[in-house]
């Protein structure tokens, strides 16, 4: 899961909203531990602990030059349901250049687990621009960096040389910012996938359970293409259909 913003995510507000997505959405998704990088915490108790954590000031003098910039927090699970997620802040770069931020979450794919609710709250608590929730194969996790298919791997929304273009739907796809008005709702629904509003965007849904994915991807595959008939042609990097062997 990927969620991306250009609006602010320091902000604690955020952050209890977000961790509250995971803890409420499913007693399998709550935290075990909390780390910041690559450094380990402490053991997760609560949401509340989480505060202090969720946007600490890391500073790094660069020739002469203080810069500050804030780190974000990170958490995870090893047991019922094994995942990982952290949130990268938004912030300015050392050229003064907005860079938008986004949450990250790895796990490990489940048949009963409903990621739906959490994926959506997120979404709707970081003002999101564009956001997948998908299940990746071997046969679409092949992208190289720099491609439309590394962009979607990644989650990446291009932003340097390149037009600013979503690379590909997931199974299901959160359009927010300025991607939402080229969103035709009605027409979505009309031909059979779920949508729905959520805050000022869209999230629409392929097919009603995400191991369809690795289930009947042709049947995935196929849907995905029809779905994406009801965009403009230059909505999307990866124009064609993975190949299934």
């Amino acid at each position: 899961m990927f969620v991306n913003t250009d609006a602010v995510t320091t902000d604690w507000s955020i952050g209890e909203e977000v961790l509250s997505a995971f803890c409420e959405a499913d007693a399998r998704l709550v935290p075990e531990s909390i780390h910041q990088w690559e450094t380990r915490i402490g053991e997760f108790h609560s949401i509340e602990q989480c505060e202090p954590h969720w946007a600490g000031i890391a500073r790094w003098r660069i020739n002469g030059s203080l810069l500050e910039f804030p780190i974000g927090l990170g958490w995870r699970r090893k047991k019922a349901v094994k995942y990982q997620a952290e949130i990268k802040h938004s912030q300015t770069s050392v050229h003064g250049r907005w860079l938008g931020g986004g949450l990250s979450v790895y796990a490990a794919p489940h048949n009963t687990l409903d990621w739906v609710p959490v994926f959506r709250r997120a979404c709707n608590a970081m003002t999101s621009t564009f956001g997948i929730l998908h299940y990746f194969t071997p046969v679409e996790d092949t992208g190289r960096p720099g491609t439309g298919e590394g962009y979607f791997s990644g989650g990446i929304i291009p932003s340097k040389g390149m037009p600013k273009r979503i690379p590909n739907i997931g199974w299901a796809t959160f359009f927010g910012g300025e991607f939402a008005k080229d969103v035709k709702a009605e027409q979505i629904a009309e031909a059979g996938f779920a949508i729905e509003e959520v805050g000022d965007g869209y999230l629409a849904r392929i097919t009603d359970n995400i191991n369809d994915v690795a289930d009947s991807y042709p049947h995935f595959s196929k849907r995905r293409a029809e779905l994406k008939k009801l965009f403009p042609d230059d909505f999307f990097l990866v124009k064609d259909e993975p190949i299934s062997l």
